[in-house]
């Protein structure tokens, strides 16, 4: 077995090592690609299987691992969800021979036998029509084929309810691009409340965009949504916010903070999410706690901590003062961010004088995209890097 596949991987490994893409003729490149979509076909098949066997004898603990699923992660990249997940189809598969058969014969993708394992696992008799459903149709129909089993499997509903709210989870992690992710399974009930809830702050979120002259997708504006319900509960009930956030931690090099951009070898991060830019960390400031490193370029030499906390006594004087967006022509009163009007770099001090409030898309152009305030309490003027107004 072992030689077999080691034999394997190694034809493999020099069958990649010289492919040459551009010089390849279109249909040789289609048969390739469809080829390589076998091979990982069959690689995630071995790949569940051996993690069903590891997972089952435990010798996943001797490395100090946390679960099986933690034990693949680490080994193949991929995020403990997804290595969870995986072991997870392989158990079941067990007890589903025809779809293990399929699996191991190269048929079915990760994403195909999980689903069908899942559904099949809760009505075996169902298994036949799912491969069926699988070799036939889309992704999209199997998925809804399989939800159906699911829906109409047993007839007792409050233990199918039960399973789902057991293996309730919110998970976040960070994407390729360094993009901060989440991902939730909840009971139907509860989701519906999350939406239910989130469908007044997409509305007002909506007007605000179209007011400001913004066409954005609905996601979107349902991103801006859910950060805006977030904010909301921060406020609090009374709706006002009188001291320090959310405890964020930013760890970022000292002399980054001073430069206003990192270099190689420099952090600039939120602890436990990823990167971030300094001009974040910066904007962070008035409501985190921010660790600024001192390096020498390798160890850490030093930690200080610092901030420009904005007072209660200033919150309350900026709400009186700074009722909407302070940009002339914008109306937003909910949800505004105290800005530095003079930033960090130039040495902005944490005064009244020195703060206002905007609406979150001024903000974000003014800390992104080079927009400058200027002018003072009563008298803002808000433009663009080429001093053309404030339009994007």
């Amino acid at each position: 077995m072992f030689e077999k596949v080691d034999r394997a991987l190694g034809l493999l490994k020099e069958a990649v090592a010289e492919l040459e893409p551009e010089v390849l003729e279109a249909r040789s490149a289609a048969k390739l690609a469809q080829d390589f979509g076998y091979i990982e076909r069959l690689g995630a098949a071995g790949k569940a299987l051996a993690a069903r066997r590891v997972a089952d004898s435990g010798v996943w603990k001797r490395d100090g691992s946390r679960s099986p699923g933690h034990w693949l992660a680490k080994r193949t990249g991929e995020s403990v969800g997804k290595a969870v997940s995986t072991i997870e189809t392989a158990q079941r598969l067990s007890e589903l021979p025809q779809t293990e058969a399929a699996v191991r014969r190269g048929k079915l993708s990760e994403t195909q036998s999980k689903e069908i394992a899942s559904a099949a696992a809760l009505n075996p008799s169902s298994e036949k029509d799912l491969l069926r459903v699988a070799r036939a149709e889309g992704m999209g129909t199997l998925k809804q084929a399989c939800a159906r089993v699911k829906a109409a499997s047993g007839a007792d509903e409050k233990e199918r309810y039960a399973r789902i709210f057991k293996s309730r989870y919110l998970r976040h992690y960070t994407d390729r691009e360094g993009a901060f992710r989440l991902d939730a399974k909840l009971t139907p009930d509860a989701g519906a409340v999350v939406v239910a809830a989130l469908e007044p702050f997409k509305d007002k979120v909506f007007q605000e965009a179209r007011k400001q002259g913004r066409r954005e997708s609905y996601d979107c504006y349902a991103a801006d949504a859910l950060v805006a319900m977030a904010n909301d509960a921060r406020a609090g009930k009374g709706g006002s916010r009188k001291g320090p956030g959310a405890l964020v931690r930013v760890l970022v090099d000292h002399k980054s903070l001073k430069r206003g951009h990192t270099e190689p070898g420099e952090i600039c991060e939120i602890e436990g999410v990823g990167p971030i830019p300094v001009a974040t960390a910066d904007s962070l400031a008035r409501d985190s706690f921010i660790a600024v490193l001192e390096t020498d370029g390798t160890a850490i030499q030093a930690v200080s901590h610092m901030g420009r906390q904005v007072t209660a006594r200033q919150r309350s004087a900026l709400e009186v003062r700074d009722q909407c967006c302070v940009v002339g022509g914008c109306d937003v009163r909910d949800h505004l961010e105290i800005d530095h009007v003079t930033g960090r770099k130039e040495n902005g001090p944490t005064k009244l004088e020195n703060l206002a409030r905007l609406c979150p898309w001024h903000h974000y152009l003014k800390t992104y995209k080079d927009y400058r305030l200027t002018g003072g309490p009563g008298n803002w003027r808000f433009d663009g890097p080429n001093g053309a107004g404030p339009d994007p």
